[in-house]
């Protein structure tokens, strides 16, 4: 599809561009005396809080307009997969433990996702994993085997994270697009850190980390793997030598400032999306703008609940699109 197809579709990306928050609308949310003063102000900067006090639901609505305006607009429908087909496989995770353990679905299952909940639910409840795409029918037949034969619900959990994490680069791929691609990288990259440092800390054997560490070009597996046998000192040496020295010292600190370091440097990536005018790459540069705004706003609503200080709640605000 020719990238002036997208000519209208990123004339209305701008428009909404205009609505996303920026840091004093924030600010705002922060410096409110509590919970029911933060919630009536987030009201004010354009959430929708009608006939509910839930901020799940608040922000459920708000993901919900981000999704369908994408939906509406996008001349090619099938460059979303991309950014929903990691919710698909948090789908299937949730479907294949709520039939185990005897429990109804539905209401552990995400939206957006690019493969349909029923779809899901029926091929774990029926055994039948050919209904689902080619990419999840092996994992899927992998997982519920694990769950079924093993009762091992955390490898089951990280068998699907890999597939999850390599068919995200792998639709990356397929865009064309560097920057989109090497956001999808680093995104495996540092989930692989995540894994590595975790095993150590926990002793994980070698097959644990065959099975939960994808491939990527940001990091070699195979020096992270054995870094992670060696302990956490060889992973946080492994992880500065490759070019994140401060990842790693954030690593080692503080989950949280880890957390928020790699959340910052996605919107960072994908900053360059404001200056396209043509192609797929603004509606991208939106939706993960989008998703980090609202990942912030839960922040900052969770720790106005539990009476945290201004200071802490700005120490974990994301880095803003705007």
């Amino acid at each position: 599809m020719h990238e002036l197809e997208y000519v209208y579709a990123v004339a209305r990306i701008r428009s909404n561009e205009n609505s996303l928050l920026n840091a004093d609308k924030i600010e705002q949310l922060i410096n409110a005396s509590d919970y029911a003063e933060a919630l009536k102000k987030l009201g004010e900067i354009g959430y929708d809080v009608s006939n509910t006090t839930d901020v799940s639901e608040i922000l459920l609505r708000e993901q919900k307009k981000a999704w369908d305006l994408l939906v509406d607009i996008a001349p090619d429908k099938e460059k979303l997969e991309f950014l929903t087909v990691r919710n698909s496989f948090m789908n299937l995770k949730a479907a294949l433990k709520s039939f185990v353990s005897g429990q109804k679905a539905d209401e552990f299952l995400i939206q957006p996702a690019n493969v349909p909940n029923e779809v899901i639910v029926k091929a774990v409840t029926e055994k039948d994993f050919s209904i689902l795409p080619e990419y999840m029918v092996d994992v899927a037949k992998e997982s519920y085997e694990i769950l079924t034969q093993k009762a091992d619900g955390q490898l089951s959990d990280t068998v699907i994270d890999k597939k999850s994490l390599e068919t995200f680069l792998e639709f990356a791929k397929r865009l064309k697009n560097e920057t989109l691609t090497r956001l999808a990288d680093f995104t495996v990259a540092v989930a692989d850190m995540k894994i590595a440092y975790r095993a150590a800390l926990t002793g994980k054997d070698k097959e644990f980390l065959d099975a939960a560490l994808a491939q990527c070009s940001a990091v070699d597996i195979s020096l992270l793997k054995r870094a992670a046998l060696d302990g956490t000192e060889k992973v946080i040496d492994y992880i500065a030598r490759v070019g994140y020295k401060e990842a790693a010292e954030l690593l080692k600190e503080s989950s949280v400032a880890f957390e928020k370091w790699c959340d910052d440097h996605i919107i960072s990536a994908v900053e360059n999306a404001k200056y396209e005018a043509f192609g797929f790459l603004p509606l991208a540069g939106y939706y993960f703008a989008k998703e980090n705004e609202i990942k912030t706003v839960r922040i900052v609503m969770a720790a106005k609940e539990n009476s945290l200080a201004p200071q802490i709640i700005r120490e974990r605000v994301r880095r803003l699109y705007v």
